[in-house]
């Protein structure tokens, strides 16, 4: 597979839906729906382990080494206001609650992911969820974990038989596929990023966002 290296990180949701369907700014409640309509995809939610530090080393990462970059840096925040700038995103989606109980359990449960194969026993995990109980389709949600750092990038490179595009960026490797919602009218943004032992991933559903990766990416390495 042919990767294609970028000098910026963005995940700008381009919209894939016919003129007046236009994604919004921010994280709007939608008529009301059932408070069990999951935030994630629709695979089997696994209980989150707790949020401390993997009591193994972590693996050295394969990616050739350059001078002055360690791109084993990086670190899983230990909360999620720590994961973004403070009120940088509100209008797009921070302003909505975070990790409701009704939307992520009690407690949290993780849904599976592309990197749940890879991710490394006992390492640290925080998932964040922000959006309006009664909201039907309007989310955003980050995960960071600790993975294998020799299998993830494969992993990842699976997608593109699912519709994803791969790109060599920033030192490691991000998986996007953009879509429109299979229910709703309005647009879905899955992005994956991997460098080192760090994977991230961002799920959004009818939320706009430029330059979110960028900024989760300064808070984790």
């Amino acid at each position: 597979m042919r990767h294609t290296t970028r000098t910026g990180t963005t995940i700008t949701l381009t919209t894939l839906l016919a003129a007046g369907l236009a994604l919004t700014g921010c994280a709007q409640a939608g008529p009301a729906g059932p408070a069990s309509v999951g935030p994630g995809p629709s695979t089997e939610a696994a209980s989150a382990p707790s949020s401390t530090a993997s009591s193994s080393p972590r693996p050295t990462s394969t990616v050739t080494q350059v001078p002055g970059v360690d791109f084993d840096a990086g670190t899983v925040p230990d909360s999620c206001t720590d994961l973004i700038t403070p009120g940088k995103w509100d209008d797009a989606f921070a302003s909505a609650p975070l990790n409701d109980p009704s939307v992520v359990g009690d407690p949290i449960a993780i849904p599976k992911s592309s990197f749940t194969p890879v991710l490394q026993p006992d390492g640290k995990r925080l998932y964040c969820v922000w959006r309006e109980p009664q909201a039907d389709i309007s989310y955003l949600s980050i995960a960071v974990d600790v993975v294998d750092s020799a299998t993830a990038s494969a992993e990842l490179e699976k997608l593109t038989a699912r519709g994803y595009e791969c790109d060599n960026e920033a030192e490691g490797l991000r998986c996007q596929k953009v879509s429109k919602n299979s229910q709703y009218p309005v647009t879905d943004g899955d992005t994956y990023f991997t460098r080192g032992d760090i994977g991230i991933h961002i799920h959004q559903s009818n939320i706009e966002t430029s330059g979110l990766l960028e900024d989760v990416m300064t808070h984790v390495f």
